[in-house]
């Protein structure tokens, strides 16, 4: 099971903030599942490679330059997504059944004001399975679309050959992508989909910025955000899909480096 659930959250004072609390999500996160099984907390931060579990911070917070105004009585949100069974049911019970009065991030202390993982309600919520996404492509009877639009919401950057790239060029996007499904899902896919984004696969429009993260310990690192149109110059029918069901599971996974504090935020918007 796939799962992205996003908190509102308001505050009774103003407040001043870092910019991005990813990092603050992840530890609130992991001290409530923590509290719900204390295994969790080695299953997920244990290991190297992609985690399963992304946290965002404020979605909808105003930030200027490395700080974040809070204004009393605003609704806030965030989200939280898991990638295996376990850590979606996890979240679940911890998030959904029994959500937390209060959330604290950064020291700041939010009211829980709602708890949504209703895709009609909230674009940035929902569930699925890995088998209901290749599905909804691999079994489509019509045509398939040769695009597929994403909206890089928090800064997105990937690591190529000993270097962080602030742009979501084809291959690393879905190199990233295909990288994640093979690790959490239960239905492989062929590693040469990254050679598909690099040799068929455009980047045919895109409105893009550059936004710097600071780094635990004070190191900047630059990502990305805005929209990007990605266009399949060739390819046959599994190749196609693999491209759309990728552009679905965007939302779930997350792209590129530090998904779990914050940076790679997606959803697809076309």
């Amino acid at each position: 099971m796939l799962i992205s659930i996003v908190l509102t959250l308001t505050s009774a004072t103003d407040a001043t903030l870092p910019a991005h609390l990813g990092r603050a999500t992840y530890a609130a996160t992991l001290a409530r599942l923590q509290a719900l099984d204390p295994a969790l907390g080695s299953v997920i931060h244990d290991g190297d490679g992609p985690k399963p579990i992304t946290c965002s911070g404020l979605l909808n917070g105003r930030v200027f330059r490395d700080s974040m105004t809070i204004r009393a009585g605003e609704p806030y949100y965030l989200r939280v997504t898991g990638l295996t069974p376990l850590v979606s049911q996890a979240l679940e019970a911890a998030l959904l059944h029994t959500p937390p009065a209060t959330w604290t991030l950064a020291g700041h202390e939010f009211t829980m004001l709602g708890v949504c993982c209703n895709a009609d309600e909230e674009p940035w919520s929902g569930r699925t399975t890995y088998e209901t996404l290749a599905a909804a492509q691999l079994l489509q009877a019509s045509s398939l679309p040769r695009k597929a639009s994403l909206l890089f919401h928090s800064p997105t950057s990937f690591q190529s050959k000993g270097m962080h790239i602030p742009v979501p060029l084809p291959n690393l996007l879905f190199g990233s992508l295909v990288d994640r499904w093979n690790i959490f899902s239960p239905i492989t896919l062929s590693p040469d989909v990254r050679r598909f984004g690099e040799e068929m696969v455009a980047l045919s429009s895109y409105q893009l910025e550059s936004q710097i993260v600071m780094q635990k310990g004070g190191s900047p690192l630059i990502g990305g955000v805005g929209r990007a149109t990605y266009t399949a110059l060739g390819g046959d029918r599994y190749w196609l899909a693999t491209m759309q069901m990728l552009a679905d599971f965007a939302m779930y996974s997350g792209v590129g480096v530090k998904t779990t504090i914050g940076m790679g935020q997606v959803r697809r918007i076309a």
